[in-house]
């Protein structure tokens, strides 16, 4: 069975978007590194945005245009216990889970969670 692919929704505009923008990539990193999901990250769109400003608005209809074609979303809250940083309000991601839930795909709260549901569809 392929991999699945795994969006992950976390917060951005709440809190201090560089420090939001870090967790998620080293969220992508760690799951790119465990070998069990091609994850995705869409605070990549942070850079893009610094280079060639859009508004928000643009970013989330970007982002919910995509959504469909991911088989997982994983919410997490961004936490850099090294820094003392935690952020959990993210309308954009909540958003986004809601579009998950609608469209009958699976949403995890932590990595644990969405590894245990890789392992159970490897082993069926």
């Amino acid at each position: 069975m392929s991999k699945p692919v795994v969006y992950i929704a976390s917060p951005y505009t709440k809190g201090d978007v560089a420090m939001n923008t870090h967790f998620q990539c080293k969220t992508f990193d760690t799951l790119l590194t465990d070998g069990k999901v091609w994850p995705i990250a869409p605070l990549w769109s942070h850079f893009q945005h610094t280079v060639f400003p859009r508004p928000y608005a643009d970013w989330i209809a970007y982002d919910q245009a995509l959504l469909p074609l991911y088989d997982a979303c994983l919410r997490l809250t961004a936490h850099l216990p090294q820094v003392g940083y935690t952020q959990t309000e993210s309308s954009g991601a909540d958003g986004e889970v809601e579009t998950f839930k609608r469209l009958g795909k699976p949403v995890f709260y932590s990595v644990e969670e969405l590894y245990r549901w890789v392992d159970s569809r490897n082993a069926g």
